[in-house]
């Protein structure tokens, strides 16, 4: 009894010795919301996850640091209107009793798969490699892009009204943006004006390119007038032969694989039609007449074979405004505390 009395003694001593211990210290991670959606935190560690494509092409392109860090912070501020966007989406789809089923989702991505030429675990292997995604992280992006276009379909299903006209009028405006970007193959004639000419002078030299823009539209060879009566003698032996030129703005007259005109000029040539030759224009110290010898081709061939993308970039307009409006209302209803 005694020993036992003993034993209970030195415990109770014990235990009241731990007491008395100050407990070790714990580091305590305290995760930063970043924004507030209904009653949904948005998590910092959420959106670096769902930024990690882009923060990879940062750390490849910048160097650690305060510019690493800036490019990053932006990139995030960049991020977070569309996680918030896709949590209000989420948040009406569940209102709506929406879901998204493991079958559509192994459908959509076989179907992406399919449309790249690779097996659906290529694909992930690839996701993998280019973007950083794990195969949990790339399905979860897909399925929210399936959710989305379901909800969209659902708010617009029986709205759109799209009619032959609406198909032509975007068909029209296509092309019209196109031939920005197509190639084209010009002749000038450059006749030169003396600085301090005249009154009388200047008239004549805009009588002789009337004149010559007639005589040419009437069927006398550009390039006989052009060695005849062009003051430029970098082209005159040549014609005005200008060669094949590229729009400006695009990637080759950016890389210089062509050489470009000057704004005043490229515009007038984008109003011709092969073998159509313009008005005299004033550009500088000189008129100059243009000759639009041939475009590339359009790969727009008729109507009728452009049609059904015509089509689909409506309903992707309609479906594209449909979204910005919904979100708009989302918001309006919603709380939202952005805190990045």
């Amino acid at each position: 009894m005694r020993a036992f009395a003993r034993l209970a003694l030195v415990a109770a001593t014990f235990s009241a010795a731990l007491v008395a211990r100050p407990s070790p210290a714990h580091a305590v991670i305290v995760e930063r919301i970043v924004a507030v959606v209904g009653d949904r935190p948005i998590l910092l560690s959420e959106l670096r996850s769902r930024a990690k494509p882009f923060l990879l092409q940062v750390q490849a392109k910048v160097p650690p640091g305060p510019q690493q860090a800036a490019a990053e912070s932006q990139v995030l501020k960049e991020l977070i209107q569309k996680v918030i966007d896709e949590e209000l989406e989420t948040q009406a789809a569940d209102k709506a009793k929406v879901t998204v089923t493991m079958e559509e989702l192994d459908a959509a991505i076989r179907n992406v798969a399919q449309m790249q030429g690779m097996t659906m675990p290529e694909l992930i292997r690839e996701a993998r490699s280019r973007s950083g995604m794990t195969e949990q992280e790339y399905r979860e992006e897909i399925r929210r892009q399936i959710l989305e276009g379901k909800m969209l379909q659902l708010r617009v299903k029986g709205r759109v009204r799209i009619t032959e006209e609406d198909v032509k009028a975007m068909f029209e405006r296509t092309v019209k943006e196109e031939r920005k970007r197509r190639e084209y193959h010009a002749s000038w004639i450059v006749l030169r004006i003396l600085p301090g000419s005249s009154r009388e002078a200047l008239a004549e030299r805009r009588a002789l390119a009337a004149e010559l823009v007639s005589r040419a539209r009437k069927g006398e060879d550009f390039a006989a007038l052009a060695r005849s009566y062009s003051d430029d003698t970098t082209t005159r032996a040549d014609g005005g032969d200008l060669g094949i030129r590229a729009p400006q703005g695009t990637q080759a007259a950016a890389s210089g694989k062509r050489a470009v005109l000057a704004p005043e000029l490229e515009n007038v040539v984008m109003a011709l039609e092969p073998g159509e030759i313009s008005e005299p224009v004033e550009a500088g110290d000189a008129l100059v007449v243009l000759s639009l010898q041939t475009r590339q081709a359009s790969r727009y061939t008729t109507f009728d074979a452009g049609k059904q993308e015509m089509l689909q970039r409506l309903q992707t307009d309609i479906l594209e405004k449909a979204k910005r409006k919904w979100l708009e209302e989302l918001k309006a209803k919603s709380h939202l505390d952005v805190r990045l």
